[in-house]
C-alpha cells in the first residue's frame, strides 16, 4: 500500500509540473524592423525618401538613424501639438550625467522642443506637419561644426509640392565624426497592448534614394544594406512576432518594410528575420538637386546702419549660410556679413555711409553647396541721424556718462554713472535692430539689458552678451535741446532713469515710468559722439556659458498655443502665472525642478509673465 501511495504522488507531481497555468499575452506589438545602409565613411549630410502607404496610430516611420540621433515621420494619437502625424527629430545627450547635453538651436514654424527620457535621454523636436499616405518626402540630415558645438539641421520636401520646410536644428558639443558613416532606418509600432494600436494593423512604407555626403562634397552611394527584424521581442510581438515582411520592389524603385496584420515573410527569408537587399535599380552615380535661389530683397539705411532682408524661393534646395554685402556707387564693396545659419534672413550692417546711393547684393548657398545668383536691391543714404561712431551717454541733471559698475566686464554688472574721463568704459555704439538700437558698450563688448525682461519700475539695469532679444532693444525719443529718453522697446515703455537725481559716482540706473512726454532732467541724456567709428559689423548672438544658462528662467516654445515648458534653473515649490495686468491667472505647486509643463489653453490670447523663486521670462498666447 506504501508503494502504490508513493507512485499516486509521484504522478501527481508530474501532472502538476507538465501543466503549468497558461499566463494571458500582454501585448501583441507589430515586430520592430530596420533598414541599414553601409557607406564608406563619415558624412555631413545624408538624404533618403520615403513614402508611406499604410499607417496606424503609434507608428514611427524612421527615415534616418545617424550617430546619436534620429528623424522621421509618426503617427500617433497624440494630436496636441496640431495634428496626428507628426515630423519628429531627435538627438541624444553626449553625456547626461556629467551635464553635456543636446539642446535646440533653432525651432521651424510651429516645431515644439522638448527633453525626451527612457531609452536614453536628450533633445526632441516635433512639428504638426500633418504629412499625407501615398506622398514621397525627402528628407536631409545637415550637419556642420561653429564655435565647438555640431549643429544638426533636419530639412524635408514635400515632393508633390517641391514645398522645402525646416523643422529644427539641434546641437551638441562638437566631436570628430559629423553624422557618421551607417544610415538606417526602422518601423515601429511603439504600443502593443492597446487593441485600438497594436499589431493587428499593417503598416508599410517605401524607402529610396539613400545617399550620404562627405564635408568635401562628394556623393555616396551605400556600399551595402540589409534588412533585419528584431529577434528578441516574441513576449511584446505576441501573436504578431512573424507577421512581418520587406524586399526591393522593383515597380517602386525601391526598398520597402511592411508588419502587423495577416503580413507574412516572402520566401527569400527562408524561415529567418534577416534579408540581404540589392542595389536600386536606378539610383543614379550622384543625386539631382535644385541651386538655391534668392526671391527678394529689400535695404534700407537708418541710423548709422544698413537694414538688409530677402526670402528665398522655397521649391529650390533651402539657404546653408548667407553673404550679404554692401556696394557704393563705384561697385566696391564697403562692408558684407557672412554667416552660416539656414533660417537667416535678415542681416543689420552698422556704419556710417556718406550721402549717397548704394547697393545691397544677397548671395546664399545651400544645404547642397550650390550657390544662388546675386539679387540686388538699390537704397539711398541720407546725412544726418545717428552715425556709426562710438558715443559717450550723459545725463543731463548730473552731467555724468552711462558706464559699467567698475568697468566690469562680467555679465549682470549694473549700468552706472562716472565722472567722465577716456575710458573705454563709457563709450556705447548704439547698432540699429530696425527703428531700435542695441547699446554696446566698448570696454565690455556687452548690451545694456534688462534681466529676465523684468520691467518693473525701480529695477536695476544691467549689462549682459549680445542677443539682440527685445529687452536688449531701445527707442531713442527727442526730448528737445538735443537730449533723449532712453525708452525699452518692450511693452512697458519705461525710461533709464537716474534715480533720485543722484549726482554721485557709481550710482546705478533704474528702468522708471517718464515723467511726462519729454521726462525730467534726470531721465533725459545727451548722445556725445566721439568722432571715432565703431567697426562695421552685424551683431550676432554669442552663446552664453554653462554657468550663465544655468541661472536663467526660460520658457518654449514662445509663442504658445495650449503648453509652455519651463525650464526652472532650480528646485523650488511655486510657479505662478500673471498677465500683463499683473493679476495671478495660473499657479503650479509641488517640488518642482527641472522642465515644468503649464496648461494655458485657457488663457487669453496676449502677453504673460511666468515668476519662479525671484526669476522672471515673459511669453506671448496665441
Amino acid at each position: 500500500m506504501r508503494s502504490y501511495l508513493l507512485l499516486f504522488l509521484a504522478m501527481t507531481l508530474c501532472c502538476l509540473y507538465a501543466a503549468p497555468s497558461v499566463k494571458a499575452q500582454s501585448s501583441n506589438a507589430a515586430p520592430s524592423q530596420h533598414l541599414v545602409f553601409s557607406f564608406p565613411g563619415d558624412a555631413s549630410l545624408k538624404m533618403m525618401k520615403v513614402k508611406i502607404t499604410q499607417t496606424a496610430y503609434t507608428s514611427y516611420f524612421s527615415v534616418f538613424n545617424w550617430t546619436g540621433g534620429y528623424a522621421g515621420l509618426q503617427h500617433t494619437p497624440d494630436s496636441s501639438s496640431g495634428s496626428s502625424k507628426i515630423l519628429i527629430a531627435s538627438q541624444w545627450d553626449p553625456n547626461t550625467a556629467a551635464g553635456i547635453l543636446a539642446r535646440q538651436a533653432y525651432l521651424g514654424a510651429g516645431t515644439i522642443y522638448s527633453r525626451f527620457g527612457g531609452e536614453g535621454d536628450g533633445a526632441k523636436t516635433i512639428n504638426p506637419y500633418n504629412w499625407t499616405l501615398n506622398t514621397w518626402y525627402n528628407f536631409v540630415i545637415r550637419a556642420w561644426k561653429l564655435n565647438g558645438e555640431l549643429f544638426i539641421g533636419t530639412f524635408v520636401q514635400n515632393l508633390s509640392t517641391n514645398q522645402w520646410f525646416h523643422t529644427s536644428t539641434l546641437a551638441i558639443p562638437t566631436r570628430t565624426t559629423f553624422l557618421g558613416a551607417g544610415s538606417g532606418a526602422f518601423l515601429e509600432n511603439w504600443h502593443g497592448s492597446d487593441p485600438r494600436f497594436d499589431g493587428r494593423f499593417v503598416r508599410k512604407a517605401y524607402f529610396k534614394d539613400c545617399w550620404n555626403r562627405t564635408d568635401a562634397g562628394v556623393w555616396q552611394r551605400s556600399s551595402s544594406r540589409y534588412f533585419s527584424c528584431n529577434a528578441n521581442d516574441a513576449n511584446r510581438n505576441g501573436i504578431y512576432d512573424l507577421a512581418f515582411n520587406a524586399g526591393f520592389d522593383s515597380g517602386e524603385d525601391a526598398y520597402f518594410m511592411e508588419h502587423g496584420g495577416n503580413v507574412t515573410p516572402s520566401a527569400a527569408f527562408n524561415g529567418g528575420r534577416t534579408l540581404t537587399l540589392p542595389d536600386q535599380t536606378n539610383q543614379p552615380a550622384t543625386p539631382t538637386v535644385t541651386v538655391g535661389e534668392v526671391s527678394t530683397v529689400s535695404a534700407s539705411y537708418s541710423a548709422g546702419a544698413v537694414t538688409v532682408n530677402w526670402t528665398n524661393n522655397n521649391t529650390k534646395s533651402p539657404q546653408f549660410s548667407s553673404t550679404v554685402e554692401i556696394l557704393n556707387s563705384s561697385n566696391t564693396v564697403v562692408s558684407s556679413s557672412t554667416e552660416v545659419l539656414p533660417q537667416k534672413r535678415s542681416a543689420v550692417i552698422s556704419g556710417t555711409l556718406s550721402a549717397g546711393t548704394y547697393t545691397a547684393r544677397v548671395i546664399i548657398t545651400d544645404i547642397f553647396g550650390g550657390v544662388s545668383a546675386a539679387k540686388t536691391v538699390t537704397f539711398t543714404a541720407g546725412s544726418g541721424g545717428i552715425s556709426g561712431n562710438w558715443y559717450k551717454i550723459k545725463n543731463v541733471h548730473s552731467g555724468k556718462y552711462l558706464g559699467i559698475e567698475n568697468s566690469s566686464t562680467a555679465n549682470l554688472a549694473y549700468i552706472a554713472q562716472y565722472t567722465s574721463s577716456t575710458s573705454n568704459n563709457l563709450q556705447w555704439k548704439l547698432v540699429a535692430q530696425g527703428s531700435n538700437y542695441v547699446l554696446v558698450n566698448r570696454n565690455s563688448n556687452k548690451a545694456i539689458d534688462i534681466a529676465n525682461s523684468d520691467q518693473t519700475a525701480g529695477v536695476q539695469i544691467i549689462q549682459y552678451t549680445v542677443t539682440s532679444s527685445l529687452n536688449q532693444q531701445w527707442q531713442l525719443v527727442s526730448a528737445g535741446s538735443g537730449s533723449y529718453l532712453i525708452r525699452t522697446a518692450m511693452s512697458s515703455g519705461n525710461i533709464i532713469d537716474n534715480p533720485g537725481s543722484s549726482t554721485t559716482d557709481g550710482t546705478k540706473m533704474i528702468l522708471y515710468a517718464a515723467n511726462g512726454a519729454t521726462g525730467t532732467p534726470n531721465q533725459r541724456w545727451v548722445l556725445e559722439d566721439q568722432g571715432v567709428p565703431a567697426l562695421m559689423q552685424t551683431l550676432s548672438y554669442a552663446k552664453p556659458s554653462l554657468s550663465e544658462e544655468a541661472t536663467v528662467l526660460k520658457v518654449s516654445p514662445n509663442p504658445a498655443s495650449s503648453f509652455v515648458y519651463v525650464d526652472l534653473p532650480a528646485k523650488g515649490k511655486e510657479l505662478k502665472v500673471f498677465n500683463i495686468n499683473g493679476a495671478l491667472v495660473k499657479a503650479v505647486k509641488g517640488d518642482l525642478s527641472g522642465k515644468v509643463q503649464v496648461d494655458i489653453s485657457s488663457l487669453t490670447a496676449g502677453m504673460y509673465i511666468v515668476h519662479f523663486e525671484g526669476r522672471q521670462v515673459r511669453f506671448i498666447k496665441q
